[in-house]
């Protein structure tokens, strides 16, 4: 196809009118077709006659909807359901405005929306919409309900509002924080030349700050582990995934070579670590699925390829959210390592869709680090620091999303 064409990707940009750079106009479509393939389906629309549209999605049922203002529909029955789609519906939504409507297998996340002009050879005036929908989490799923929801308000019937008010009260849900102690059962993780492994200190910690943050009452805590058991490092992401976790905090207490080197510090996600200590910790971290055994299978690379495409900048911008206001809280009370905000690839940080955080809370290698790590009265220092930033971070998270 030649001519204009605008592609977005969501949820980040919920949601959006796409113009073919005029003004809309009467436009009919003339065909449409669903085909699924490769494990994403696809909705196309032919058109003649260029017609903006606004795409969001409903939950409960999964639903995504396509309102196309300006629009007749002379293409007929619906094509029947395929793939991750069940049944396609078309109505008229208001005066003057085409609804389209998914009904889904399963929660997905919206790939690709675009419109794109004809080539002028096939048709003067011709257009085709397309929608490419692939499978995704519920948490993905769920980011694109809330984000699209008061654009999708602005133009649901009366019949429909029973949809809007529980998306609603799902919106206004207080947020899930998922809470990884590090290491556990057969990996003990780092030890102290005092013999203290990091796998019970990170449980402690874990266990108080679950304590204050059910206290608080201002987000709900879950945990990859409550007991001394080994978790497998993907196990951990699946979790928060398969939770619909708004906040991955992995907590940990490492060991190095150098007894001098002591603090706690904050890591987020990259490839390349920040500094050769960051990827010395890094590497101590993820050698934990040494323990895992040669049956334990990755997630698929096409599939986390796919997801990251979706929501890396959405996640990346709420890790590091969260990394700035956890060294702000941690410095108040804590020995902080020099530039506590530190980058480095950690497996549990690579869940595409949560935003996550992994907190070294000091260094088993260091004697004063490790005494301070022993005493429980250190512990709750650290998860009070650690409660303090969680609760800022779903307080601005909630106004963020409140204003659009």
């Amino acid at each position: 196809m030649a001519g204009v064409r605008a592609t977005v990707v969501l949820p980040v940009v919920l949601p959006v009118w796409l113009l073919a750079g005029r003004a809309v106009r009467a436009a009919t479509a003339t065909a449409a077709s669903l085909a699924h393939a490769d494990g994403t389906t696809l909705l196309t629309i032919e058109t003649r006659g260029a017609p903006g549209f606004s795409l969001f999605t409903l939950g409960a049922p999964p639903r995504v909807v396509i309102d196309l203002p300006g629009l007749a529909w002379s293409a007929g029955a619906p094509p029947p359901g395929a793939g991750l789609v069940r049944a396609v519906r078309v109505g008229l939504n208001r005066p003057g405005v085409t609804r389209v409507v998914l009904d889904l297998a399963q929660t997905v996340a919206v790939a690709r929306a675009d419109i794109a002009r004809a080539d002028r050879a096939a048709s003067a005036h011709g257009t085709t919409l397309s929608i490419a929908l692939v499978p995704a989490p519920e948490s993905v799923f769920l980011r694109q309900v809330a984000s699209s929801e008061p654009a999708a308000a602005a133009s649901r019937p009366d019949a429909q509002r029973q949809d809007g008010a529980a998306a609603q009260r799902q919106r206004q849900r207080l947020p899930l924080v998922m809470l990884d102690p590090g290491h556990g059962g057969r990996d003990p993780g780092a030890i102290g030349r005092g013999r203290t492994q990091e796998k019970h200190v990170t449980l402690a910690a874990a266990v108080e700050l679950r304590r204050l943050l059910e206290r608080g009452g201002r987000v709900r805590v879950a945990m990859t582990r409550t007991r001394d058991v080994f978790v497998p490092l993907p196990e951990r992401v699946r979790a928060a995934q398969r939770a619909g976790a708004d906040l991955f905090v992995s907590l940990h207490a490492d060991a190095l070579d150098d007894r001098a080197v002591r603090g706690a510090s904050v890591y987020t996600l990259s490839e390349r670590a920040s500094d050769p200590l960051a990827e010395r910790v890094a590497r101590n971290e993820n050698g934990a699925d040494r323990f895992a055994g040669p049956d334990f299978a990755g997630v698929s690379p096409e599939a986390a390829r796919i997801l990251i495409a979706l929501v890396r900048r959405e996640t990346l911008n709420g890790a590091a959210r969260m990394a700035r206001i956890t060294v702000a809280s941690l410095a108040q009370d804590l020995v902080m390592l020099p530039n506590s905000h530190r980058f480095a690839g950690f497996v549990v940080l690579k869940a595409p869709d949560v935003p996550s955080v992994l907190v070294e809370m000091g260094f088993l290698s260091n004697p004063s680090d490790e005494a301070l790590l022993r005493q429980p009265e250190h512990r709750r220092v650290v998860a009070a620091a650690m409660a303090r930033a969680i609760e800022t971070w779903a307080g601005e998270a909630a106004t963020l999303q409140a204003s659009g």
